[in-house]
């Protein structure tokens, strides 16, 4: 064999692998990261008010709708089922955007020193980062449930809601209202 015409590659020596190895599983963590960032967060809360039944009830339907929910279904239990759309952030895109530019950038960084022959090629990888918002974005404008039963707190006065949602909807709606979490037993 000739060894003068052997891919360069041959010729790299242990911290370059590893460092590419390294960079690899970087990219493999950052991949699946990127990916868990399209996932819907479903949770389930207590929240209990000072707020009697009637004005914690209107207090719901006026966050409720000022969020675009509206009433689905109402179960004999008293589980209200509200469906708006989701919305997903401007600033979490441009961040995961960033995120996966700078992952990229690093792996090209890598690439480049490797193998210098390859010029600049390793550099166009970075044309694929605003993939990584343009994911995100996709897979959060999506229709969103949010169910929850709102009742009268044993002793009065006061309220109880239960609520099934999204974990960031559910953050807004408890910050909104002032709502103190409970544990559920």
């Amino acid at each position: 064999m000739n060894w003068a015409a052997a891919p360069s590659f041959l010729s790299w020596k242990g911290e370059s692998i590893s460092t590419l190895t390294l960079t690899l599983i970087l990219g493999i963590g950052l991949f699946f990261f990127l990916r868990a960032s399209g996932r819907a967060r479903i949770e389930t809360r207590f929240y209990s008010s000072s707020r009697n039944l009637e004005e914690m009830g209107s207090l719901l339907r006026k966050h409720l709708e000022g969020r675009a929910y509206r009433l689905q279904s109402a179960d004999p239990e008293g589980i209200a089922t509200f469906v708006g759309q989701a919305r997903p952030s401007v600033g979490l895109a441009v961040f995961l955007t960033g995120l996966a530019g700078a992952g990229l950038a690093c792996l090209a960084l890598v690439l480049q020193v490797l193998e210098p022959g390859w010029g600049v090629w390793p550099w166009t990888l970075l044309l694929v980062s605003p993939w990584a918002g343009w994911y995100y974005w996709r897979r959060n404008h999506r229709p969103q449930q949010l169910r929850l039963r709102l009742q009268e707190a044993d002793p009065p006065p006061g309220s109880l809601l239960w609520v099934e949602g999204q974990r960031e909807e559910l953050e807004v709606l408890a910050t909104t209202l002032g709502l103190q979490e409970r544990d559920p037993g």
